[in-house]
């Protein structure tokens, strides 16, 4: 089946699901938002299950805890476990960016926005500390990790043009406006439309960083 396939039913699934969460059909949900880590592993293996290259295997597991997360976070009671999978899927992230190589030499503009990057993630935690109660040290400890995350995605593509270096390090990014909206709603203030927004980051970031880690994937000799 071809990308463009995977993607469709993929964004269909994804766009079912933020119409569940504008009707506030949850038990609905239980169904659509597993779903869409199920469809992008398909897309994953079906792209890149015959690439012979460890990394791959960064990128599949990675998808795995992030189902799990999808569904442990469908439960109110299991925010916990829901943190440590996607935990463990953002240093399996981090983990595939460190592997690519040869990394491009980093100029001005990726220092300026790892800096902006680090300036944020210390800001948003410094706002959001006093409200964490028992969950302090978890939640310190996911940041530090997803901001690795990021960085690391942004130094091993760095802000080039090419196709897979916009949509990982752009996908890495959603991923820390999405959990810092997730944050913000569970910790400090719910708005109106945050779990929409949650939704909608989250399921372009998954896709971003995947798709992207594919489309580099297939260029490796």
């Amino acid at each position: 089946m071809q990308a463009k396939t995977w993607g469709a039913i993929y964004f269909l699934i994804l766009l079912a699901d933020l119409l569940i969460i504008v009707c506030d059909i949850p038990y609905a949900r239980f169904v659509t938002k597993p779903l869409l880590m199920i469809l992008l592993g398909c897309h994953c293996w079906w792209q890149a299950g015959g690439l012979y290259h460890p990394a791959r295997n960064f990128i599949f597991t990675a998808i795995i805890f992030s189902w799990w997360g999808d569904v442990f976070l469908l439960f109110p009671d299991f925010f916990i476990p829901g943190l440590i999978s996607f935990l463990l899927a953002h240093i399996l992230y981090a983990g595939f960016f460190l592997t690519v190589k040869p990394k491009p030499r980093p100029g001005y503009r990726e220092w300026i926005v790892a800096l902006l990057v680090l300036a944020y993630a210390g800001s948003f935690l410094r706002f959001l500390y006093p409200h964490l109660g028992a969950l302090q040290i978890p939640v310190i400890a996911y940041t530090v990790v997803i901001t690795t995350m990021l960085l690391s995605a942004l130094f091993a593509f760095g802000l080039k043009k090419a196709i897979w270096s916009k949509l990982c390090v752009g996908g890495a990014t959603l991923f820390v406006l999405s959990d810092s909206i997730l944050a913000t709603e569970k910790f400090y203030l719910s708005f109106p439309g945050s779990s929409l927004l949650v939704m909608l980051t989250y399921g372009l970031a998954q896709w971003m960083i995947v798709d992207g880690s594919i489309k580099y994937l297939k260029t490796v000799k």
